[in-house]
């Protein structure tokens, strides 16, 4: 099969182990592949988020009418079987974004120009596209600087300059196309963990002699992710404890330690 558009996560995917993205490529196209409960409630936390972050939603009062308006219980309950776990799922929810509405994250000057915005752009010389979304775009006028907020459920993981991961560097390329709108001459990458708790976000700098350094590998891997030769017809065996990744297309991660109830269940990507 010929691809030729990729997200963030089917590179780290790829680049991690190939099997992992050979398995979810023949599950994907074949369409079989359930939603896992963890990605649903991802998913619908990064809704509500957008929708605070666009001042829609701004009280307690009106996150409580959304999650009863909108939460996916029928999903959810198909898709985890326990009752408990996913009244868990619906506590972990209801508590991050009360928290989150009390002080959504906007550093003193800083313009709300985009949420949840959807970016595409080609790499013209090996003929595919990079996609990605921005959960949230902040536009500081005065510095000239424009930001990009990613939130994150699980622990962020520190940020090496010297070795940017896939996601950022397909972010780092994707806000050159928006220099038209936002004219830019600093870009800072933040990295924001939602939850029942007080967390501390991650940012950094991007430079673009960091991006150039490193952009040319991630161009190899695109170029040899376009052709993916696997047979969907074929069945991949999958050998239990392999990776994370592989360990992840064939089982849903909860958490059953003990502890809170309402922070217990795993919300991982």
């Amino acid at each position: 099969m010929h691809r030729t558009l990729f997200t963030p996560a089917m590179i780290e995917t790829f680049r991690s182990c190939k099997k992992a993205y050979e398995l979810a490529s023949i599950k994907f196209t074949n369409g079989g592949a359930p939603v896992r409960a963890s990605v649903i409630c991802k998913k619908f936390i990064l809704r509500a988020l957008a929708e605070i972050n666009r001042g829609k939603l701004d009280t307690v009062n009106q996150v409580q009418k959304y999650m009863g308006q909108n939460w996916p219980v029928e999903k959810l309950e198909d898709q985890i079987g326990e009752k408990e776990k996913a009244t868990r799922a619906f506590l972990f929810a209801y508590k991050s974004l009360i928290k989150y509405v009390g002080k959504p994250y906007k550093p003193r000057d800083a313009q709300v120009v985009a949420v949840a915005l959807k970016v595409r752009a080609r790499i013209a010389h090996v003929r595919v596209y990079v996609e990605d979304t921005l959960d949230m775009v902040l536009w500081h006028p005065s510095e000239k600087r424009l930001e990009i907020v990613d939130f994150q459920l699980q622990p962020l993981k520190p940020f090496d300059p010297a070795w940017p991961s896939s996601s950022v560097l397909v972010k780092y390329y994707l806000a050159e196309k928006l220099k038209t709108r936002w004219p830019f001459e600093k870009l800072t990458m933040t990295s924001y963990r939602v939850g029942t708790q007080d967390f501390q976000p991650i940012s950094i700098n991007l430079e673009e002699s960091m991006y150039r350094l490193h952009w040319s590998e991630l161009v190899k891997t695109l170029d040899e992710m376009k052709e993916d030769k696997a047979d969907s017809k074929t069945s991949v065996p999958h050998a239990k404890g392999s990776c994370q990744y592989c360990n992840n297309l064939v089982s849903e991660p909860i958490n059953d330690k003990p502890g809170d109830a309402n922070t217990s269940f795993r919300l991982s990507a």
